[in-house]
């Protein structure tokens, strides 16, 4: 067999051989194409680069990375049945670039235009754009409908140039001034232009819930400040705020404003309050004061006046014979007095060198302690004070939060005054004036939570306007009711009322009998003091009680200031609480009681 081998096993020739090549040269052939490859590698990396340089300059030149906030929406305000107290519009900011408007256009002529759409001074506005150096300038905000168009249309066909529209948005309040004080109102914080804080009320106390978190978008825009569609872009969503429903029962808000309104014009007053709370839970149902504000226009007002003050929590008043109910209160729950308890009532008594008065100055023999609410005796209160000793009576004014704050959900709670045995200033006739309700300040809110404490057998609750936050994501929260202590027994409470209920079924005329129910209260005169002395003919007049009896759930306190018509709390304040009490009663549906057989 013939075996094939190959070219590679042919013999050759030698003349087929020929000479043997040279190493040298084919080490120069080579490098040779070496040196050919990277000089065209070279001058096409060279080319790229210049090229790509001047292009990315030219696109840097006409072109800025802008970062802007988006403002979080708002949580929205609720009241109990979540219908809606107050709410955030989206709407838009105008924003300019002095600097870019000063390189691509005339800053006058863009402030005219601006100025035109936006019914703004064109010279405000130019000095706005006036500074060349600045990058951010903002021109208006919570702008919607057809300005917010006209501006977009100005951007979009180059008549602004440097201009811009930011995310925004406007805080409405449909109802105007119901609540006011309870919901406080918005205004711009100081941290970043356009952040908006809640500066009162609910608005202030849960700001943090109700505003969210900023988000940020990032974007190239071209030197008319419109954005690049193949530039740069990162979005970080905002964080939106959270809804506060609260406790406010939007029928008993409008009956507590209506029934303050009608007593303020009808005795001539300059102001006044009325609460109404849930003594079980706390819950603040109603909250009306006079004077009073729109949240929604805030901007509005040249200064903050007294129409912006929470009278309620945020101003004192001495309470006058309201107060007696605690010096009773005290007096039971030691054991110094039972309602049986017989007492002569002087219309004067010297205390330690300061003569004391009771209203009428009249002096009523051998007196039960009913007969002392009765007659709002105070000489009679000062008996019971004296009796419990000083130490002991402020220590039960503590037990019922006087002189501290109540912890309500609402801004600008001020905790009142309360000069006790031992402090600077403090004087032994301070104890017998204290005890029925001079010399000492308190809120009306504190004064609402105390007696608030005896209806509900003697545990007071904390105050509160919230009962739920829903977040953004749909988890909702419930703000449980919360007690604070038990200022006095179960016992002593039930006695105190029964004392109440007996010492107004004697006045013949009791202007706050609620037909139908029975309720529980005291009436209050407080003088007006003004440099260091009372002034004359003025008061505060005020009434405090609660019902019905059988399961008391409605507590209402009624303070009219300078009423001008008639004086004392008994004609001023008494009528409006039974007013607001059938109302109240009416709508929450509380069976009258049943006539006797």
């Amino acid at each position: 067999m013939r075996r094939f081998h190959g070219l590679r096993n042919r013999p050759r020739k030698p003349e087929d051989l020929g000479e043997p090549p040279d190493p040298s040269r084919r080490l120069v052939v080579m490098l040779g194409g070496a040196v050919a490859s990277a000089g065209v590698l070279g001058w096409r990396l060279f080319d790229w680069h210049v090229q790509q340089s001047a292009e990315l300059a030219a696109r840097g030149a006409s072109s800025l990375l802008t970062r802007s906030e988006i403002s979080p929406r708002r949580g929205s305000i609720l009241d109990r049945d979540d219908d809606v107290f107050a709410i955030s519009r989206g709407a838009v900011r105008v924003v300019a670039d002095p600097l870019a408007i000063h390189e691509s256009s005339d800053p006058f002529e863009v402030a005219d235009r601006l100025s035109g759409i936006l019914k703004l001074d064109p010279a405000s506005v130019a000095e706005r754009l006036g500074n060349p150096s600045l990058r951010y300038s903002e021109i208006a905000r919570g702008l919607f409908d057809e300005p917010a168009r006209a501006i977009a249309e100005g951007i979009k066909n180059g008549q602004l140039p440097g201009v811009r529209l930011d995310p925004d948005r406007v805080r409405v309040y449909p109802n105007q001034e119901l609540a006011a004080h309870v919901l406080g109102f918005v205004g711009e914080g100081t941290a970043r232009p356009g952040d908006i804080v809640g500066q009162a009320g609910v608005e202030a106390w849960y700001n943090d819930v109700l505003g969210g978190q900023s988000g940020l978008v990032s974007s190239d825009i071209d030197r008319l400040g419109r954005r690049i569609p193949i530039g740069r872009y990162a979005l970080q969503p905002p964080r939106h705020g959270a809804h506060v429903s609260l406790s406010i029962d939007r029928t008993i808000q409008h009956i507590a404003e209506q029934e303050l309104e009608a007593a303020i014009e009808q005795f001539g007053a300059t102001a006044g309050t009325i609460l109404i709370t849930n003594p079980r839970t706390g819950e603040v149902l109603g909250l009306a004061n006079r004077p009073t504000y729109d949240p929604g226009q805030v901007h509005t007002y040249r200064e903050f006046g007294p129409e912006f003050a929470n009278r309620a929590c945020n101003l004192i008043y001495e309470p006058g014979s309201t107060f007696k109910l605690i010096t009773m209160a005290a007096g039971l729950d030691v054991g110094a007095i039972r309602p049986e308890t017989v007492h002569n009532l002087p219309g004067t008594v010297d205390y330690f060198g300061q003569e004391f008065k009771n209203w009428d100055e009249r002096t009523y023999p051998e007196q039960t302690m009913v007969s002392v609410l009765q007659h709002s005796s105070n000489t009679g209160t000062i008996f019971v004070a004296d009796t419990i000793g000083a130490n002991t009576f402020y220590e039960y004014i503590v037990r019922f939060g006087f002189g501290s704050r109540t912890g309500v959900d609402m801004a600008g709670e001020v905790p009142g005054i309360v000069r006790r045995r031992g402090d600077q200033g403090w004087f032994l006739p301070d104890l017998a004036s204290n005890s029925f309700g001079q010399g000492i300040s308190v809120t009306p809110l504190q004064l609402a939570t105390a007696v608030g404490a005896i209806a509900n057998d003697g545990v007071m609750m904390r105050p509160h306007v919230a009962r739920a936050v829903t977040h953004a994501d749909g988890r909702r929260e419930s703000i449980e009711s919360e007690p604070i202590r038990r200022v006095i027994s179960r016992e002593s409470a039930k006695t105190l009322i029964k004392m109440m209920e007996a010492a107004e079924s004697g006045v013949q005329e009791n202007l706050a009998r609620v037909p139908g129910y029975r309720t529980a209260g005291k009436t209050g005169t407080s003088e007006i003091a003004s440099s260091g002395r009372f002034l004359e003919d003025t008061s505060i007049a005020s009434y405090i009680g609660f019902g019905p009896l059988e399961l008391p759930r409605v507590l209402t306190l009624v303070i009219v200031e300078r009423p001008q018509a008639a004086f004392f709390g008994a004609h001023v304040a008494s009528p409006t609480f039974s007013r607001v009490m059938s109302r109240v009663f009416a709508h929450l549906r509380v069976p009258p009681r049943r006539p006797r057989s």
